[in-house]
């Protein structure tokens, strides 16, 4: 008997013992691990040579959104929640250009129907512990890449809320551009009307519809507004990547206004290849 509590009793003891217990991931081990996760599995499209192949790598990184946002919000309190969140943001935008280039690519197989709610709970989560946060400005600048209505209404909000002038030029710029690019994604379907269907599923019908019902004249006016005011009030904002705000805004208004279709070419100075005017 004296034996065995004897060993009962260096059992429990080892069990507390420094050392003999695996230390639990900190979160920010947890966000480096998964992040590694996505990168390998990101490989997939890449490496694909087959419609199939091509459907099944877009849809096996569909599940990583859901896992950074679970991340985020679980260390809610923690510097490396907004850094999840951006993330998730990130692979979103992957998740959504890597669709659409299937179905340029594909002729049968084509990614499923994402029924993931990540977008909108990414973008809750923002809005409730990060709206005041000067950070912000990064997912700002990654959501001009995206597609989805929770983009449109969290930079709206942010260039309303944000207590920060930074964010809020950032927020501006990025709301110009995603506009710019559903706008021009509209004029696409003009010319391939077989890409209606894919986007409404993609957006979601009262999204499309409501995205077709401003009409392209309003559309255009408001993306042109927006760029104005980020080259005006915001114009000195720093990009995250380099350059300024206010560079990139007038950069798209030059476009806009005299390089598109129909537009009449401005005036060129400059010098032949013999150096003559």
């Amino acid at each position: 008997m004296h034996c065995t509590m004897t060993g009962i009793l260096a059992l429990v003891l080892g069990l507390f013992a420094p050392g003999t217990q695996d230390k639990t991931a900190t979160s920010a081990e947890e966000y480096q691990a998964l992040l590694k996760e996505y990168e390998a599995a990101s490989q997939g499209f890449r490496k694909a040579e087959t419609d199939v192949e091509r459907r099944t790598a877009v849809e096996g990184m569909d599940k990583f959104p859901r896992r950074f946002v679970e991340l985020g919000e679980k260390n809610s309190k923690e510097a490396i929640a907004l850094e999840a969140l951006t993330q998730a943001v990130r692979v979103l935008n992957a998740v959504d250009s890597l669709t659409q280039t299937a179905w340029e690519m594909s002729k049968t197989a084509f990614p499923a129907e994402s029924k993931d709610n990540s977008a909108a709970k990414a973008v809750a989560l923002l809005l409730r512990d990060h709206i005041g946060s000067e950070k912000l400005g990064l997912v700002c600048e990654r959501m001009r890449y995206g597609i989805r209505k929770e983009y449109e209404t969290f930079l709206r909000k942010v260039l309303e809320a944000s207590p920060h002038q930074d964010v809020q030029g950032l927020a501006c710029l990025s709301l110009a551009e995603f506009l710019k690019s559903h706008l021009q994604k509209l004029d696409l379907i003009k010319e391939r009307p077989e890409f209606a269907k894919r986007y409404q599923e993609l957006l979601g019908k009262e999204y499309f519809e409501e995205l077709q019902h401003k009409g392209h004249v309003n559309f255009a006016m408001e993306i042109e507004t927006l760029l104005e005011q980020a080259a005006t009030k915001y114009g000195d904002v720093k990009m995250p990547y380099g350059g300024s705000v206010g560079e990139r805004a007038k950069a798209e208004l030059f476009e806009i206004r005299h390089l598109t279709v129909g537009k009449a070419a401005s005036d060129i100075e400059g010098k032949d290849q013999d150096g003559l005017p």
